[in-house]
Parts: C-alpha cells; sequence; structure tokens
C-alpha cells in the first residue's frame, strides 16, 4: 500500500507508506497470465453482473470496495508484520503493522463509473505487546529511530471502465497515459469468487540520495504489491445487494522505510498482512480501532468531498529533516 495520477481505480494518491495497498487499488496491475502467455478462464457471470466485461468490473470493485447505498460509508482495515530482508541471513520480523481506511463512493457528473474519496491510517507496532511504536531500536544499526505513522487524508480513486496505466513520480511531461479495458482475473470456486491483483514499479526515488543520504536507498525505488480478494459470488451478484463483505491478503515489497535510517543498505523490506472490509466501525477490529480512535479520530469518518492527494514520502520529506 503513494501517488497522485488518475487510474482505473483512480488517483487514490497517497501511496501507503510511500507505496502500498492502496497504490494497488488506484493502479491495478495487468489482467494476470496463465502458464504459458494463455488468457485466464472466462469470468463469472450471473444475472446483471459479467465480470469479463469493464462495466461488471467496475460494479464488482464498487461494491467490494465501496458501497453503493445513498450517503453510506465503509470501511477497510489490515494487519500484519514488517519484515527486513537482508542477503545472508534469515528474514527477520522487526514490526507490526496495522492500519485502517474510511471511505465513500460518489458519482462524477458526465463520467462512467465512481470516484472513491478515502482516508487512509496506518501504524507500526510492537511485535509483543501491540503498542504502538514512537521510537524503534532498529536491529540492524542497534539505533533507536522514530517511526514515521502513515496518515493519508485524502486518497482519491477513480472506479472507471477504463484503466490509465501511471507511473509514480517520473511521468513524462506532455505524455498521456495508456489505456486498456478495466477486466480483472477473477476466478470462481463454489460460492467463492477470488480476484489477485499485481503491481511492479521502477521508478524515480523523491528522496534525494545526495541529500538524504540516511533515508534514501538510491537514485530509484523498486515497489512491487500483491493483494487478493474472497468474497462471496452470491453477495456480489445480487443486485440488491449495495456492498459486499471481503477478505484478503496484501503482500508489499519495498526499499527500506526512510525512518529506519538503512539507506543503500543491502536489503529491503517485506509486508505481509491480512485485508477486510467493514460494513461499520464496530466490524474494524478491536485493536485497530481502537488505536486509531485514540490517536487519529479524524480518519475514522470517511471524505464528503475530493481533496488534492500527498504521496507519503512527500509528507515525510515536509515533516522530517535529514538525520546526521
Amino acid at each position: 500500500m503513494n501517488e497522485p495520477l488518475d487510474a482505473a481505480l483512480g488517483t487514490r494518491r497517497a501511496l501507503l507508506h510511500g507505496f502500498g495497498l492502496a497504490a494497488l487499488l488506484a493502479f491495478p496491475g495487468r489482467p494476470a497470465q496463465a502458464a504459458g502467455g494463455a488468457a485466464q478462464p472466462a469470468a463469472p457471470v450471473a444475472g446483471g453482473l459479467d465480470l469479463g466485461t469493464p462495466e461488471g468490473n467496475v460494479l464488482a470493485m464498487a461494491k467490494l470496495t465501496g458501497t453503493l447505498a445513498p450517503g453510506g460509508v465503509k470501511h477497510g482495515w489490515y494487519s500484519g508484520v514488517l519484515m527486513g530482508v537482508v542477503p545472508g541471513e534469515a528474514v527477520r520480523e522487526l514490526v507490526g503493522v496495522i492500519g485502517m481506511s474510511s471511505q465513500r463512493l460518489v458519482t462524477v457528473p458526465g463520467e462512467a463509473g465512481y470516484q472513491l474519496l478515502q482516508k487512509e491510517c496506518g501504524f507500526f507496532t510492537d511485535l509483543q505487546t501491540g503498542a504502538v511504536l514512537d521510537r524503534w531500536t532498529n536491529p540492524y544499526l542497534g539505533e533507536s529511530v522514530a517511526p514515521f505513522h502513515i496518515a493519508n487524508p485524502a486518497v482519491n480513486r477513480w472506479i472507471r471502465p477504463v484503466v490509465r496505466d501511471e507511473r509514480f513520480y517520473d511521468r513524462v511531461e506532455g505524455t498521456v497515459p495508456a489505456e486498456r479495458p478495466f477486466v480483472l482475473p477473477w476466478k470462481r470456486a463454489g460460492d467463492r469468487v477470488f480476484l489477485e491483483q499485481r503491481t511492479h514499479f521502477w521508478a524515480t526515488n523523491p528522496l534525494d540520495p545526495a541529500i538524504w543520504k540516511r533515508e534514501s536507498s538510491g537514485a530509484r525505488i523498486q515497489v512491487s504489491d500483491m493483494m487478493s480478494y474472497n468474497a462471496r459470488w452470491s453477495e456480489l451478484a445480487d443486485p440488491a445487494r449495495p456492498s459486499v463483505e471481503y477478505w484478503g491478503h496484501w503482500v508489499h515489497v519495498r526499499p527500506w522505510q526512510p525512518w529506519m535510517l538503512m539507506g543503500s543498505r543491502p536489503g529491503h523490506c517485506l509486508y505481509s498482512c491480512q485485508t477486510g472490509s467493514a460494513a461499520t466501525l464496530e466490524d474494524v477490529p478491536p485493536q485497530i480501532l481502537a488505536i486509531a480512535r485514540a490517536r487519529q479520530p479524524e480518519f475514522l469518518v470517511a471524505p464528503t468531498e475530493p481533496r488534492k492527494s500527498e504521496p507519503s514520502m512527500i509528507r515525510y520529506m515536509r515533516e522530517r529533516k535529514p538525520a546526521v
């Protein structure tokens, strides 16, 4: 789960942790291919919902990530572990990572599909106690550092029949993003429907290593996100249901977090998180809700109008100074 840009599930832009969960939703990966490059099997079809069409995908993703009920609000959450991957040694579990979002769908005059207005907050936690970490001893350095928690108050995404393939940070001025139909690789097993999206980026690092010597991993950043959804097909295909509950998993690969002060040391971060949706705040896991309510209560209320999104790395540059 940062950034700007207008894409199929829209510019959510405020990439989670500099990149992350919302990023994947805002920039859905290209439809997966089966072994040998063959296209995926035909998508599920029922009644008026055809997941082989862009219109069917718009409806399905709107019901998964939001609610079609007028004025309705939905929430999402994630809970997992941030790990360190260093060549020549076992992967280390470093800190917990939890968070939640609040969102609403709006229609836009003259536009097909929906705009999802969303807020996201998240926290790095102690693996043993679950307490939020405001200081953490980096075991690779033996040094105390200050985690930079997630706070994206404006995550604006589009859910449209056409995807625009945007780029992070380094889109060439004056170029027009390539477009393709918004059709995702759904799978069905009995009354379950599954979706996995995978997105990979190689982009300019906004943290200039000449200035952010201890925070920047280098001139370019490599980021990957993999997110899965698991929902009931009977609910997704039911035209009377404005929203559908889902469960899933999020895997995120990125350079060292700037606040870890790892600089260009070999290695990277690996996230593994359970995810889910919540029709009400009471359906959010209690620990996540309690921490968000205590530390970022404004994130429990969904936005009512679009605001300019800000990438997490840009917020880091504004709120922190280069370490010495």
